[in-house]
């Protein structure tokens, strides 16, 4: 049957596409035929218009008409005859039949080549993928939005519950943390962090509250340690001091503000008091590596230490005094401050220089350099640094 099909849709393109050359080719010679036609008719129109030009010269030779009449009657004929010449029909239509044979040619030559293009490579006998597992149909839309009517049903439930019962806080720490979950999984990172805020500022002891919430400003920095994540952490790491999640943040906080060596100390650590079968090895280990492939260390195998600086910056470094640390890492952040100021439309480097002075415990300096970053950032993060200068500003 399908071939019986193919076979009548081929005849159907090639009658679509030969027939109406044929038919106009029929009219075509028929109006030729036909005495009188208007083809014949402009023929014989355009040689008494010409014998017409010629007896004017005699009329206005004899007198019979003066020069400005021969003159108007030459115009008008004249015109009369350009018009006649302009037309389609004054031109005997010549013979197409050539023309046509060869068209008929090429359109059935076309119309078998595709055919035996389908035949190489086509599978018509191929059945159809249900139309549930195709990534237009409704059905797979509403299985990978997760915005289900059910999700938003529970977040507007939990929504009016805060609302009616603003005493009942351990009510509120359960569906704070409820909400903040629901919102994460809607991608909705800045509802998230506002719900996991209240959580946080519910039960501030909470390691689990003042970790998700720090996860919640990272995500909403799209991955970096922002200002405003390193208070977080910093509250976190007076909570469980030895929380792997802790311990990995403050790492890569580390490592996004430059200091590579001192991040790869403490994920090599990290590693080092890890169990065996803990699901985090894994995620550190490849901080690892990139740690030590940026500082041109070959990458070792998990158990391994390298040391990240020579033994004799080492050794400086240790025998500096705490005063004489606190002024070199201040005398690195002056020299990025002086970096953004010849350059203040790197919205990245006021990032880094926010989160430098957080470290340095310098609080208000992170806040100017936020506003900072605020003011050059694209449109898309400025709801993020909003966000952080509202957590930094409490």
């Amino acid at each position: 049957m399908i071939w019986l099909a193919l076979s009548l849709i081929f005849l159907l393109a090639l009658a679509l596409m030969l027939v109406p050359l044929y038919r106009y080719q029929s009219d075509l010679t028929a109006s030729e035929n036909i005495p009188g036609s208007s083809s014949k008719n402009n023929v014989k129109n355009i040689a008494v218009y010409k014998a017409q030009l010629s007896e004017l010269q005699s009329d206005l030779d004899n007198g019979v008409l003066s020069p400005a009449e021969v003159a108007a009657a030459r115009l008008e004929i004249e015109r009369r005859l350009l018009r006649i010449s302009s037309e389609k029909n004054t031109i005997e239509p010549k013979n197409n039949e050539t023309s046509l044979k060869l068209l008929t040619v090429i359109i059935t030559l076309v119309l078998l080549g595709s055919t035996a293009f389908y035949l190489n490579i086509g599978m018509p006998g191929m059945p159809d993928f249900a139309l549930k597992d195709q990534a237009h149909s409704t059905a797979q839309r509403i299985k990978d939005n997760s915005a289900t009517p059910e999700m938003l049903a529970e977040v507007a439930k939990i929504q009016t519950y805060l609302v009616e019962n603003p005493d009942d806080v351990p009510g509120n720490i359960y569906a704070w943390r409820a909400l903040g979950q629901y919102q994460t999984d809607l991608q909705n990172r800045v509802k998230a962090a506002e719900a996991f805020q209240r959580w946080f500022e519910l039960d501030s002891d909470n390691i689990d509250a003042a970790l998700m919430f720090s996860e919640s400003l990272i995500m909403l920095s799209d991955g970096r340690v922002s200002p405003a994540a390193l208070l977080a952490l910093d509250r976190a790491q007076k909570i469980q001091a030895d929380n792997p999640g802790v311990r990995h943040y403050l790492a890569l906080a580390e490592y996004q503000a430059g200091n590579v060596d001192q991040a790869l100390v403490n994920w090599q650590a990290l590693m080092a008091a890890s169990p065996a079968d803990a699901p985090w090895r894994r995620s550190v280990q490849r901080w690892i590596d990139k740690a030590q492939n940026d500082l041109g260390i070959a990458v070792t195998n998990s158990t391994a230490v390298a040391p990240p600086l020579s033994e004799d910056d080492r050794k400086a470094i240790a025998e500096m005094s705490a005063e004489e640390q606190e002024a070199l890492i201040k005398s690195m952040v002056a020299r990025l401050a002086r970096k953004m100021d010849e350059n203040p439309e790197n919205t990245e480097g006021w990032f880094r220089l926010a989160k430098a002075y957080m470290m340095l415990g310098q609080k208000s300096d992170a806040i100017k350099s936020l506003e900072q970053a605020e003011k050059f950032a694209p449109d898309a993060l400025k709801p993020q640094i909003k966000k952080q200068l509202e957590i930094l500003l409490k």
